[in-house]
């Protein structure tokens, strides 16, 4: 059993190893109904753990907004059998990892990301691991390309995004099949057609999970949309220039 205090101390011995996962209707009742249903958000059970053990998707990421959550996906993960890694991805900020057994090896080498490498470095380390991610979760090519030509010029691409939705008559949503995903474009092709495999087979999975699917991709445009990820960055980035100034 792995605490909030064991987190704290070292995140990597959180890490779990994959096994075989139960058949989907014993998965749904373990994920949904578990003592951990109250405390996760849906997304979190449907797109980043449900989703990964059915076998709709390889693997899912996410940035978990305290250790409580870590600790209660970790539970949840387990649960399924699946894999999963903690790592930080700078000085406050951890990415959490979840697989099935084809992803395995990747997770494995996946190292911990820290400022204090140094700015060149870290922005270095950040491009690396946003192409090792694209390619760990199978996202559309072209919008990992854009989100590390962002980085490489030093640009903000959630602004971007939000700017982009904002002057794009008709976006799908099935161009945004995931929390936090941002594509390249709101009518990404490949994006687009990402998120309508999904609901094709969720929709020949589970039928009633794939509505509440719809409306959290719809809840997923439209946080791009209102500039929430802007905002929480934004925060951040505030609390880290202030400790910065106490040194």
């Amino acid at each position: 059993m792995v605490d909030e205090w064991k987190f704290q101390m070292d995140h990597r011995s959180a890490d779990l190893k994959v096994g075989s996962p139960p058949e989907p209707d014993e998965v749904k009742r373990r994920l949904f109904f578990g003592p951990w249903s109250k405390n996760l958000s849906r997304s979190r059970i449907l797109e980043n753990l449900y989703m990964v053990a059915v076998g709709i998707r390889p693997a899912s990421m996410f940035h978990p907004l305290h250790i409580r959550e870590m600790v209660e996906v970790r539970r949840a993960a387990e649960s399924v059998s699946l894999g999963m890694v903690s790592r930080k991805a700078g000085t406050k900020v951890f990415k959490m990892l979840i697989f099935s057994s084809g992803r395995s090896e990747m997770a494995g080498s996946v190292p911990d990301l820290d400022e204090s490498m140094g700015h060149r470095e870290f922005i270095i380390a950040q491009i690396t691991m946003a192409n090792f991610t694209g390619a760990f979760l199978s996202f559309p090519k072209c919008c990992v390309d854009s989100f590390v030509g962002h980085l490489m010029s030093a640009t903000d691409q959630d602004a971007q995004a939000m700017k982009d939705l904002w002057n794009t008559e008709d976006p799908d949503p099935a161009a945004y099949f995931v929390e936090r995903f941002v594509p390249c474009t709101p009518l990404c092709e490949n994006a687009i057609r990402e998120g309508n495999r999904i609901e094709a087979e969720l929709s020949e999975m589970d039928p009633d999970l794939l509505l509440e699917y719809l409306h959290l991709r719809e809840d997923h445009m439209e946080e791009v949309r209102e500039g929430r990820i802007v905002e929480e960055k934004d925060a951040r980035n505030a609390i880290l220039e202030e400790l910065a100034s106490r040194r």
